[in-house]
Order: C-alpha cells, then structure tokens, then sequence
C-alpha cells in the first residue's frame, strides 16, 4: 500500500542540520515572463510571471511573494513599482502568476523583480525585463510589400487544392527571390531602436548591410490565412548616424510553393512573396521615427534562382548585388516595390524560441565511390544544410545532393527522399574563397554528395549545420546499458530533426508535415527532453484558429487549412497534449485558452457517433506488425479516443470551475465505456477487438476495463508478448501506449524485455544501422521519424523512475520509483522543470543500492527504494531505524517508501 513515511520529514531536516553547516540561503536563480527569459514581443495584457527557487535548507519552502513591474530600471531596483506593486501575497505559487497593473503600452521595455520570503526571511531576485509587441492592430502602420504587379488570386478554399482549380490557373509563380530595400536618415541620438518584421514564404531581414539575428527558416510555419508570425529585433546597435538601410531578402518557403506541389498532403498555395516591417527608432531628446514597408521601398530579384522546401536550391553567386542592403548603394536601377493584399488579418508576435543554426557538425569520412562523384559523411543523421568554402573557375556549378543512407557501392541511396529532389546548387563567381549554404531550404541527411559540372572545385571544408527550433535541452538521461542509451540519443536527435516551427513526422522527403498522432506520442519524451511550453503554445493556437467553424471538427494535420479527414486518433492529440502540457507546466490558461474549441470537437463527436461509438478511419495503429493488419485497425481505437477526450475534458472543466460540463463530461465518459465493452470486449476470451497487443494496452492504460477483468485482459496481454517471442506487434501509438500499460500495472519486467529485445522487430534491429528512430519497424522509408522514440519517456519514467502526479502539477509533487533491471547496473537521468531540476541516481553496489536524488525548493517527493524490505537504511550516511518504516507501514512489494521535503539526498540501502 502506497503510504507516506510521515515520521521522516522531521528525520530529514533534523539530519540537513547536522550535515549542512552552511548559513542557509535563499536563491532565486532563474526568472521567466511568459515562460521566456528576458522577452521581446510579447502581446498578452495580463503576462504570467515564473521564477525558481534553491535553497540550502533541506524542506524548505516559499511563504510568500512580491512582483513589482515599471518602465524605469532604477524605482524597480529600488523596489518600487508604478506600473504594477502586487505587495506581500502569502503564497506559496512560484508559476504563472498574473500581471494585474496598469494596461501595458505597445512596444514598450518593462522591468520587473520578485522578491520571496521563506520561514527565515526574504530575498530578491535579480532585475528581468519583458517588451510588448505591437498590442493593437492599429498600431501597425506599415503595409505588405512585394514584387509581383499580377493579380494575386485568392484561393476559395483557404488553398489551391489542384494546380487548375475551376479550369483557372491564374497564377504567375517567380520562383527567384525577392530583394527589398530602403534608406531612410538618423540625424539624433538612438535611444532604442526595435524592427518588426516577417516576410512570406521566408525572410532574412539585414541593417546596413549586417544580418538582424540569428533567425533562419523564419517565420515558422502557420495556418497563414489565419495569422503570420513576426520577429521583434534590437537593432540599435546596427543603426549610425546619417544615412542607413533595411534590407529584406524574400524566399517561397511554404508559402509560395512551385505548382508541382500543390496538394492537400503536401503544399498549398497561399499567395505571392511579400513582406512586412516596422522599425521604430525613440531618441533621446523624447522624439520618434517609424520606418515602415510601403510603395516607396525598392525591389529587385535576387540571386536565389530556385528555391523549394523540398527540392532545394538553386544560388548564383554572379547574380549577387554588392551592397544592396547598405547604404549609399545606387539603386536607380531598381523599381518601386509593389503593395501587396494582406495575407490575413492578424499578425501575431513569435514568442517561441526561433529556429536556429544550434550545432556545426564534422565530417567524419570523406569518399569517391564513382569518379568525379564526392559523399561527406556528417556522423550523424539530422535536419539542417552544410556550410561549404570551395575555390574554382568562374560560372562553375556545383550539385550537393542530399540522403540518410548509402548503397552497398557507397553513392547515395535516394530512396528515403520519395519525391524530393533535396539538392542545393551553386554557381560559383571565381573570385577566391567562397562561402555557401543554403537559405531558403533544409535537408534530413547524414550524408551529402558534391559533383560538378565541370572542372571539380577545391573544396576546403564541409561542414553540417543543425537546424531546428532552438527549444532548450532540459533532460539528461544515460544509463550502463549501451542500446538504452543508443535509443536515447536516437530520440533526441529526431525530436531536434522534427521540432522546425512545429512538429513534423520527417524532415527529408516530400512531407514534412505535423502530423498530430506523431506528436502525441511523443509528447511526454518530448517535454522531459526539452522546454517545449512556447513551441506546443503556438502549436495549439495553430490548430484552434483552424478548426472548422460549422462542425467543431479538427483537422489531423497542423498547421494547414482545415480539410476534412478521417482520423479521430490523430485529432484526438489535441486533447492529450493540453492536458499533458498542464500535467508538466501547470498553466491553467491554457486550458482556459483550449477549452472552447475542445468543447466544439467534443460536440462534433457526439454528432459522429452511433450509441457512443465511434466509425474507424484509415489510420489506426500506423504501422502496426500484426499478421493481415489494414489501415484503420484495431476498429475500436476511436471509441477510446473518445473516451479519453471526455475524461480529459471532465477534469479540465473541473479545474476552471465549470461544475456542469464537470459533470456532463463524466457522464458521457461512462456511457462511452459501458458501450465500448458492450461492442469490443469478448467476455470469453477477455480481450478487446482483434486480441492484438493495441487492443489490449489501450484500455488497460485508459480505466477501460471492468476492474473484475483487469487481471484477464492484463495476462492476455502479456501472454500475446510471449508468443510473439518477448517481441512486441505496435505501430505508432500501440508502442506508447503498451508501455504505459505495462508501467501502470507494474510489469516493467516485460517492458525491459520488449525495450532490449534484439531480433527482428526491435530497436537493436534499428539502432545496428541508423542513429535515429525509423518510421517503420520494416526500417523502410523514412529514417527519421521520432514517433517510435516514445518509449524515452518510460527512461525517464521506469527506468529512471521520475513521474509527475496529476492532481500536483508541475511537480509540485512527483514520485522517483525507479525499476532496476536485471542487466542494469545504473542510471543517471534530470530534467529540468519549470520550478527546478529534478535528478533520480541510482547504481546497484555490492550490498545493495545507492541513490542521489534532487528535489527542488518547494517540492515534494514520494521516493521508492528498491530491494529495501529487510536491509538498512542510510540518508546522507545516517542510519533510519527500521521501526520508523515497519510502524508507519512505508513498504510496497519490496519498496520501502520515503516521503522526501526538496534538497539533495544520498540515499543508500545494505
């Protein structure tokens, strides 16, 4: 029975007292506003303030708080807030708390401080600042610009489906790319000096002839008809005195796609190249200038000649402009840009963190399997482009093709790439050292191969750029079993591979799309790997602005314009994700943010069934290994979803107070599961649907089953993994959710032997040849696909044995129960949560067990020390008597159970 060691609270800050002789200390050590360090461009009215917390006091915990928000640096040093004084809130809440000042004035730095008090006293945090976006559409004065003078046709339905919709085809499509300047005059001192600033499909925005950040691929994908991402720079540094220049350099991206392309699964057509940009200069005298796209701008074609997401690109370098983007440049040449139709009516500021160049990769191995023919090996398969500096003869074209895999004869194998060209050319200018990557494109490769049509140039270095958003890295796990860790590093390398604006299934073929059931699966491995609450945010807005306004319905796909498609599965991601996104962040806003537009699904769904029962789709459990399995099996995996979702949105409704739809949906949760056993449950055999191991796990994971057959349905289970050989039948969201299964009924003796099982169909199978996950156990196609790395988290989670509780999010309380597996010597896993770093480590000795745990400031956690019935007991090298666990009954199977207050404990059992 799982029960709390009451009496060790006191043991453990008894013991903090005598093994910490230290003056305790108080340390706020990271401050957040709207999850962001330090953000610029920000829209929410009411931004929610984060900071953590350390201590050196073991058990230790926040009394109180006290935020104070101003423009002015020196009154919030001082600890005066004009804007916003919250006083002294008895709380212990470190996260999301509201602004409640003053309406915030567009574009505008604040600065903000807390202060936190504890049982000994208070301290103060460092300053923090947060800059508004543009708060209203009026405040935008600027106007979309482009090339094209042709009418721009709007397409009907959000997208050109087909490349002749209704026998028209009115498109004239310039596949170059697009340059965009202006000067403009500084005659004072800048005080700050902030550009706004998109461009559709992709952008790189430049002042006075050196690049404004660090962005690339930006802005990231949308649903655009709905809204388009922009970018909030500094740029003060950037301006002079005298005359200066904005420069913007235009690429299709997704947005202006070549006709072959257009698709319902691939591209769509939204619209011509165009951009949009606000600079706004305060000087110190009090005065202000805005600079802002309009028909006085100047345009001309660039040198990309060809640009495409998944053919690639075409640059000549002979076609570059020499300081075009500088000032004094001679522009008469060049022609008044045109203004263009909006591309929506809402621009939105980009609060998540951009995608970026984040690593530079070797080349372990260079070859020439065919004369003339060169292939670099970057080590590592991954998203991103190369950086080559190469020295050859005017007019000279070099062709780098791109792939995952080899051939037996070592030249590329194609295969993996479908229909994507994914070739980058340059045309060299001769003049010495060249430098080229591509802009306005990416690869999913580990291998690049260079010819030339001519004489072959000297290339002095190749190198792989990474590219991905750059949510922060928050986990570490590794272990002293090699395949483990090789799953884990697979895992994280496809999650950076298809993490580029949103979440994607691949990054190499024709494709690239957010498909929703891959990220549901890998939801929770993804957040224990990564902060991604920005990146899922904006994801999630994504798909609300797209949902169908006459049904409620959803599409599978995001972002794109809303089509209907089969797929309650793939949908239903949406409803796990936001809750999972609570479970780890703990934002109720969000749910608040989502609510409305589950409800609308939800009432779609009750439209679509039948007696609560849900029709199959096509998809089903994707790639499943199931003898004769077809598209949209197990049949009885929707009704389940539907199921989840009005679980899901019954505890959503009871956090935001709505007691009725509380209520409602908790009925309908149970009218659900009695009608899915009446339609899928077989009381003679006690399996669900075909007896396959989705089936199964799936409603053993969910509360689906009678409780009088959990026992049945769970041996059924476990009995088909026997007779398959330890080997498991899944596809996509089958591997998930059988390992969930088997966590919450404690088999993670199965689990082990299905993660480190060695023959066909296996992870070892995979990971012998690739590096990241597959799509498919066949290892057919894609070689990039994060989704059957969902079983990092059951790492985290089993192994490790780090698990959030529900009804405490955000860690405020979480459990480390870890599984020591035969085989398993250790393991070392953190994660970095939103109020501190967790750590679970733990290593098998001679005698026993040893752990170190880290809890952070005021947080609890429930630790389970295996194989401890019977053994002594030691907390940081003091002994725990055994009547203080016998008598509080702290033993579950041969767990002793400790209840541990935050600090960092070295726990041991001999």
């Amino acid at each position: 029975m799982l029960m709390r060691l009451l009496s060790f609270f006191a043991l453990l800050i008894l013991l903090s007292s005598c093994t910490n002789n230290s003056v305790p200390e108080l340390k706020i050590v990271e401050q957040t506003c709207d999850y962001a360090h330090d953000p610029v461009g920000i829209d929410s009215p009411n931004p929610g303030f984060s900071w953590v917390t350390e201590s050196t006091v073991k058990g230790n915990g926040q009394t109180a708080y006290r935020i104070v928000v101003d423009e002015n640096f020196t009154n919030v040093q001082n600890g005066k807030g004009k804007i916003w004084d919250s006083g002294k809130i008895k709380s212990p809440q470190p996260l999301h708390v509201r602004y409640e000042g003053r309406p915030l004035k567009s574009n505008t730095k604040y600065f903000w401080r807390v202060t936190v008090w504890d049982k000994n006293g208070s301290k103060a945090s460092g300053i923090a600042s947060f800059n508004t976006a543009l708060m209203n559409k009026k405040d935008w004065k600027a106007h979309w610009i482009g090339f094209n003078e042709a009418p721009e046709p709007v397409p009907p339905r959000g997208f050109y489906a087909n490349r002749k919709e209704e026998g028209k085809d009115t498109v004239n499509h310039i596949g170059m790319s697009v340059l965009l300047r202006k000067s403009f005059k500084v005659k004072k001192q800048v005080l700050s000096a902030r550009l706004l600033v998109t461009g559709l499909g992709f952008y790189v925005a430049s002042v006075n002839g050196r690049r404004v950040g660090d962005h690339v691929l930006s802005p990231a994908k949308t649903p655009y008809h709905k809204y388009v991402l922009y970018d909030t720079y500094d740029v003060a540094s950037l301006l002079k005195e005298g005359e200066n220049a904005i420069g913007i350099h235009l690429g299709n991206g997704w947005y202006n796609p070549y006709k072959k392309w257009w698709d319902d699964y691939r591209m769509q057509w939204f619209g011509y190249k165009k951009a949009i940009a606000q600079l706004v200069i305060k000087y110190s005298d009090g005065s202000a200038d805005t600079i802002v796209t309009d028909k006085s701008w100047k345009r001309h074609l660039g040198p990309v000649l060809f640009n495409c997401v998944y053919d690639g690109e075409v640059y000549d370098a002979n076609a570059q402009i020499p300081g075009w983007d500088s000032p004094g440049f001679d522009e008469r040449e060049w022609q008044n840009a045109v203004v263009m139709r909006p591309s929506c009516d809402k621009l939105v500021p980009s609060t998540m963190p951009p995608i970026r160049v984040t690593d530079t990769l070797e080349c372990v191995k260079v070859t020439e399997p065919v004369k003339g023919v060169k292939v670099f090996d970057l080590g590592q398969n991954f998203a991103g482009w190369i950086k080559v500096k190469l020295k050859g003869k005017q007019g000279t074209k070099i062709r780098i093709r791109f792939s995952e895999e080899l051939k037996k004869d070592g030249t590329l194998d194609l295969t993996c790439n479908e229909h994507a060209r994914a070739t980058a050319e340059y045309i060299l200018k001769g003049n010495g050292t060249e430098t080229y990557e591509p802009q306005f494109t990416y690869f999913g490769f580990q291998y690049a191969e260079v010819t030339s049509d001519g004489e072959m140039p000297e290339i002095l270095s190749l190198k792989g750029c990474v590219v991905h958003s750059d949510n922060e890295q928050t986990g570490e796990f590794r272990c002293s079993y090699p395949l483990i860790n090789k799953m884990h590093h697979a895992t994280v390398w496809s999650q950076k591979s298809n993490m580029i604006g949103y979440p994607m299934d691949c990054p190499q073929r024709d494709e690239r799309l957010g498909w929703m059931g891959d990220a549901q699966v890998t939801a929770e491995e993804a957040m224990f790997n990564f902060d991604m609450a920005l990146f899922y945010k904006n994801w999630f807005r994504g798909i609300r602005e797209n949902q169908d306004g006459k049904t409620g319905d959803i599409p599978i796909i995001s972002p794109r314009p809303y089509i209907r498609d089969e797929g309650i599965e793939w949908s239903s991601s949406y409803f796990t994700m936001v809750w999972q996104f609570y479970v780890f962040y703990g934002d109720k806003q969000v749910l608040a943010e989502n609510y409305p537009a589950m409800q609308r699904h939800m009432d779609f769904l009750k439209n679509l069934a039948k007696d609560n029962i849900l029709p199959s789709g096509w998809i089903g459990d994707w790639g499943s290994m199931v003898k004769g399995w077809k598209e949209g099996e197990p049949v009885s995996v929707p009704t389940a979803y539907y199921f989840y979702d009005a679980v899901i949105m019954s505890k959503i409704a009871n956090l935001l107070g709505y007691g009725d739809d509380h209520r409602r949906y908790g009925r309908l949760a149970k009218e659900i599961k009695e009608s899915y056993n009446k339609n899928f449950f077989d009381e003679k055999t006690k399996n669900y649907n075909d007896g396959s191991q989705m089936a199964n796990a799936f409603p053993l994971f969910l509360g689906l089953v009678p409780e009088r057959y959990e026992k049945d349905v769970l041996g059924n289970l476990i009995d088909d993994i026997r007779e398959n050989d330890m080997h498991l039948t899944t596809g996509v969201l089958g591997t998930k959710y059988l390992f969930e299964a088997l966590l919450k009924y404690d088999r993670n003796d199965i689990a082990w032997k299905l993660a480190t099982q060695t023959t066909y169909p296996s992870w070892a199978e995979m990971m012998k040849k690739y590096n990241t996950m597959c799509e498919f156990w066949t290892l057919k196609q894609s070689h990039n696909h994060v989704m059957m790395g969902s079983v990092d988290s059951w790492f985290y989670k089993a192994l490790a044995g780090i698990r959030p509780v529900e009804k405490a999010p955000a860690f405020k309380e979480f459990v480390i129960k870890p599984y020591p597996a035969e085989g398993l010597d250790s393991v070392y896993a953190s994660t970095n949560t939103i109020r501190g770093k967790i750590v679970s480590n733990w290593k098998k000795t001679g005698e026993g067990f040893r752990m170190n745990v880290e809890i952070p400031f005021n947080t609890q956690c429930k630790v389970y020390l295996p194989g401890a019935k019977g053994k002594t007991i030691f907390i940081n090298g003091e002994k725990l008597s055994k009547s203080e666990i016998i008598n509080a009954k702290g033993y579950e199977g041969d767990y002793a159970i400790l209840s541990a207050p935050s600090g960092k404990y070295e726990i041991e059992v001999r």
